[in-house]
């Protein structure tokens, strides 16, 4: 029996392009009608702006964050191996073979999936002579049915076909208790979503087809059809399209131009996008600046450092901590996944060395573990933490001292 578990709610079917009617139509081309009458799916909600720019700001920002094996020493210090596993360094091989994706491209879709559908899943294509994954595929969350099988015990298909559990690696987003899945975040904001592809739609109708009339003609006489739309055109031809908008019109046999001017209601729909771009962003945990909403009040922080520190601290750790969690297990002992999120933490440059300078006082870091987060070379003597503060500068003139007598005795050899 198929782990696929049957749809209860009402459903629109959206044409998948194949040309087959017999085809079996994917989970993403089934769509819910929702309250504002427009079917939601992942394609659909990604065509709206504000949850395209949500999901690809998150998948960007973990993608791009440095990711490595390390070893936690007695003091959980973390230390990166010297020789990088290949599921860390290429999992998805994209680094050896052209045409499989890049490791950047595949933790994207691992976030995409996440984002749209609340599972990932990845298949081990390959393994190490100690039995370990090296090599992983991404898989569309369409493709793969997931099921308990036994108490605590999840089975898996890929296009209807059995696989092996132990060859999947399935991150779930948030999930019910029991539930051998996680939510799809879509379905739960398919209406919000909806209203804002509704508003979108009402805007777009609204200047492009005319969804409200800019004038009316008044002739007091009564015209049959053909006369008025004779007029309508002669008037359209002489005045409509921007080469005729600032041109004089003139009107004759008592006729009269009545401007309709756009109401208040008509016009709430600006205001309805912009709420609708702040609801997305709150649903998909990113600070309002991030979406272009600057002049919106926030609790993420007073300032847009703080706000940025508020997005790793409360959205991206959930995302980070899932990928590590799901690589550590591949990894051989005692290395752990980890992605630096650092970088994300850094303040402006005059406030990092207000930090580092107090650090270095109370002898919390060395001078080169300062520098070595700068990305600026070691310096004789900086491994000292106990050094007075300014112990440092003798080495450091020592040694410059030293390429200026070299630099004159090479000069006199010349001469």
């Amino acid at each position: 029996m198929s782990l696929l578990a049957k749809r209860t709610e009402q459903r629109v079917f959206l044409p998948s392009g194949s040309g087959d009617p017999w085809a079996i139509p994917t989970n993403g081309s089934l769509a819910a009608v929702t309250t504002a009458g427009i079917p939601v799916t992942e394609s659909t909600a990604m065509s709206l702006l504000s949850v395209h720019a949500c999901i690809r700001i998150l998948a960007n920002t973990v993608a791009n964050l440095p990711f490595r094996a390390v070893r936690l020493d007695a003091n959980e210090i973390r230390t990166p191996v010297a020789n990088q596993p290949i599921v860390i360094a290429d999992p998805f091989g994209g680094q050896s073979l052209n045409g499989l994706p890049k490791r950047r491209e595949g933790i994207k879709q691992i976030i995409v999936s996440l984002c749209l559908r609340g599972n990932a899943y990845l298949l081990v294509t390959s393994r190490g002579a100690d039995g370990r994954p090296n090599r992983l595929r991404v898989l569309h969350p369409d493709r793969v049915a997931c099921a308990w099988v036994a108490e605590g015990v999840r089975g898996y298909e890929i296009d209807r076909k059995p696989v092996d559990a132990e060859n999947i690696i399935h991150i779930l987003g948030l999930s019910y208790p029991e539930s051998p899945k996680g939510m799809s975040p879509i379905e739960c904001a398919r209406n919000a979503i909806g209203l804002g592809l509704g508003s979108e739609m009402f805007g777009a109708r609204f200047f492009g087809d005319g969804a409200h009339l800019s004038g009316v003609i008044e002739i007091a006489a009564d015209l049959d059809k053909e006369r008025a739309r004779g007029i309508k055109e002669n008037f359209q031809a002489s005045h409509g399209g921007v080469q005729n908008s600032h041109v004089a019109g003139v009107l004759t046999g008592g006729a009269k131009w009545t401007p309709i001017s756009v109401t208040p209601e008509d016009a709430q729909f600006l205001g309805t996008r912009s709420w609708q771009d702040t609801q997305i962003a709150m649903f998909f945990g990113l600070p309002p600046h991030m979406l272009m909403q600057t002049d919106k009040t926030t609790s993420w922080g007073t300032g847009i450092e703080q706000q940025s520190m508020g997005f790793t601290t409360y959205t991206l750790t959930d995302y980070l901590c899932s990928i590590e969690e799901a690589w550590t297990p591949m990894l051989p002992g005692p290395q752990n996944a980890w992605i630096d999120e650092s970088k994300l933490l850094r303040t402006d440059e005059a406030g990092r060395y207000a930090v580092y300078g107090s650090a270095r006082s109370a002898a919390i870091l060395t001078t080169n573990e300062i520098r070595r987060r700068e990305n600026m070379p070691p310096i004789e003597g900086g491994d000292n933490i106990a050094a007075p503060l300014n112990s440092n500068v003798k080495p450091l003139q020592d040694a410059q001292a030293g390429k200026s007598e070299q630099s004159k005795d090479a000069l006199g050899a010349v001469l």
